[in-house]
């Protein structure tokens, strides 16, 4: 059985404790944590020199802190991972073996996820620790992906264009509804179908809207209703990128 230490109550360790607590091939050993005191799934410890030794270290912890982290882990010759998109493994203290094992979605502690359909992008120094993070994603049921640093870069940018960027946009359209004391809610079967429609089609071939159309009359009605000068040109500059884009 594989004993794992999580480091890091975030929400990427936070989530990653509960798909580790549900296998019956990998023991949950310890979770670092330094606002944690009790968990009674776990063994919680706010100070990591005195982990004790597991086969899998992985550390959830923000990027600037991840090379911090590594170096206060006493135990040499593990397999120390991280779980970030856009850092290399090298950033990982020598005196272990280095890998990354990146979960690529969106975490959050109140939301529940679908373990199963979490991709997992993984690299490791050597073959027998890549083989290992194999096995570790087979057990959790959860695909695989061998994604280097360079790749993992662009996976890590496009996921924030579509998640990060997607969703502030759905903040500013709830903003707007708000302002006119607009139900929200009545935009969510729409904001469904776009995120379906992308499953069947290319998002090159599912684009709609007036900017498209080359609209004029549309979209400048639509910025004369804009108040925020950041929110205007926003509005110009994805509607001018998607007329460059189709040709209009």
């Amino acid at each position: 059985m594989i004993k794992v230490t999580v480091l890091g109550s975030g929400n990427v360790g936070f989530h990653l404790i509960n798909l580790f607590d549900n296998s019956k091939k990998i023991r949950l050993h310890e979770w670092y944590s330094r606002s944690l005191k009790f968990d009674s799934r776990v063994k919680v410890v706010n100070e990591i020199s005195v982990l004790a030794e597991s086969d899998i270290y992985i550390i959830c912890v923000n990027d600037d802190s991840i090379a911090e982290v590594s170096d206060k882990i006493t135990s040499e010759g593990k397999l120390v991972v991280h779980t970030s998109g856009s850092t290399p493994y090298n950033v990982l203290n020598k005196n272990n073996r280095r890998g990354v094992f990146y979960p690529l979605q969106t975490f959050s502690k109140s939301q529940e996820l679908n373990y199963s359909e979490i991709p997992i992008c993984i690299e490791a120094e050597n073959v027998d620790d890549l083989n290992t993070l194999k096995d570790i994603s087979k057990i959790l049921g959860c695909n695989y992906y061998e994604i280097n640093f360079e790749e993992r870069k662009t996976l890590h940018l496009a996921a924030i264009i579509s998640n990060n960027f997607t969703n502030f946009l759905f903040s500013l359209s709830k903003e707007l509804t708000d302002s006119k004391n607009l139900d929200f809610n009545i935009l969510k079967p729409l904001i469904n179908e776009t995120v379906n429609k992308i499953h069947k089609l290319d998002p090159i071939n599912a684009q709609t809207g007036p900017a498209i159309r080359n609209d004029k009359n549309i979209m400048k009605m639509h910025l004369e209703m804009l108040d925020d000068k950041n929110t205007i040109s926003l509005y110009k500059t994805i509607s001018d990128m998607i007329k460059d884009k189709y040709g209009n």
